[in-house]
C-alpha cells in the first residue's frame, strides 16, 4: 500500500499521484511474497472520556491493561502507545456515561478505490518509501531497518518552559536504495505535532510538511485534532535523490505536556526520470488545500 499509519489528517491531505506517475499493482510478487489489499482500522471511542487526549494517545493507565495483545507483560517504562489500546480494549469513561444504559453504537466505513488499466506508454511507475524517525539502524550500524513505529515525547523542563522552548525535535537518517525524481512527499504526525521536514545528504530541504489543526466541531474540522498535512509536489525533474543517498527526517512535537504513542513518518514517491514525465503537465490547486488533478481528467478539454 501507499501509506502505513494515517489518521484524522486524511480528510484534508492531498493524496493524488500526479500524472503521468502511478502506483503499479498486479505484477508478480517476489518469491515468497503475495500481493494483497487490506485495510487495518484503529478506531478509539472517546465519548464520555475524562481525558480524550489520553485515550487517543493510548495511555496504559486509562485502558487499565498490564499485558499487550500477545499476552506479554507490558514493561514499567512503557507509559502508553499501541501496546495498550489493541482490539477490544476500552478507554476509561466517567460514571455518568458508563451507566447511562445506552446500547452499543455501530459505525460503518466506506472506501472508494479508483484505478486505471496500466499502460507502459502512458504511465511512469513510482517506488514507495516509508521513512520512520524511530528507525535507528544507520546510527546503530545495523544493515536492516529497525523501525519502532512510535515513540514518547516527555513534558519539557521548567527551564525550557520559562524560555518558551517546549519543542521536542527527533531526527534520524535513512538510506534510499534506488533514487530518482521526487514526485510526492508528505509527513504523518499525531496530535501535538508541529511539523516535519525531509533533507538530502547535503542538507538541502526536500520537503516540509506542516499540520493543519481543526477549529470547529463539525466532522473533518474537529478542534485540536490534525485534520490535514501539507504536501510536496515538485515539478518533474526538479527535486532528485541519488542511489544510496542518506536522507534526514526531522519530526517536531510540542512538549507542553507528555505525548505517548506518537509517530513521525514521511512517505515519499520516487520515479526514474523519463522524458514523457517532463512533457505532460498536471493541473494543481492550493485551495482549500494542495491537490492535483491527473491530466487524463482535464487534458482533453485544452
Amino acid at each position: 500500500g501507499q501509506h502505513f499509519g494515517l489518521g484524522s489528517e486524511t480528510r484534508q491531505t492531498a493524496t493524488w499521484v500526479p500524472d503521468p506517475y502511478a502506483i503499479e499493482i498486479g505484477k508478480p510478487a517476489p518469491a515468497g511474497y503475495d500481493e494483497r489489499w487490506f485495510i487495518n482500522v484503529h478506531a478509539i471511542d472517546t465519548r464520555g472520556a475524562p481525558d480524550k487526549l489520553a485515550c487517543a494517545e493510548c495511555r496504559c493507565d486509562f485502558y487499565n491493561v498490564t499485558v499487550d495483545e500477545a499476552g506479554s507483560r507490558i514493561g514499567n517504562g512503557y507509559v502508553g502507545g499501541l501496546h495498550c489500546c489493541y482490539d477490544s480494549t476500552r478507554c476509561r469513561v466517567d460514571g455518568a456515561f458508563a451507566n447511562n444504559g445506552e446500547p452499543p453504537r455501530k459505525l460503518f466505513l466506506r472506501y472508494t478505490v479508483s484505478w486505471l488499466d496500466w499502460s507502459d506508454a502512458v504511465h511512469v511507475p513510482v517506488r514507495i518509501y516509508i521513512l520512520d524517525v524511530t528507525d535507528t539502524a544507520l546510527f546503530d550500524g545495523n544493515p536492516n531497518p529497525y523501525c519502532k513505529v512510535e515513540y514518547r515525547v516527555d513534558e519539557c523542563s521548567s527551564e525550557d518552559r520559562a524560555k518558551n522552548n517546549c519543542v521536542d525535535m527527533k531526527t534520524t537518517e535513512e538510506m534510499v536504495s534506488h533514487g530518482g525524481d521526487l514526485v510526492y512527499a508528505v509527513a504523518h504526525l499525531h496530535r501535538g505535532g508541529l511539523g516535519s521536514s525531509l533533507h538530502g545528504q547535503d542538507g538541502r530541504l526536500l520537503c516540509k510538511s506542516m499540520p493543519i489543526y481543526g477549529t470547529g466541531q463539525e466532522a473533518g474540522n474537529e478542534e485540536g485534532y490534525i485534520v490535514g498535512m501539507s504536501t510536496c509536489y515538485p515539478e518533474p525533474g526538479t527535486v532528485k535523490v541519488s542511489d544510496g543517498e542518506v536522507l534526514t527526517i526531522v519530526s517536531n512535537y510540542s512538549s507542553e505536556r507528555q505525548h505517548t504513542g506518537v509517530m513521525g513518518h514521511f512517505y515519499i514517491l520516487v520515479a526514474d526520470q523519463q522524458e514523457q514525465a517532463l512533457n505532460k503537465p498536471t493541473l494543481c490547486f492550493s485551495f482549500p488545500y494542495s491537490w492535483c488533478l491527473p491530466s487524463w481528467m482535464w487534458s482533453n478539454q485544452m
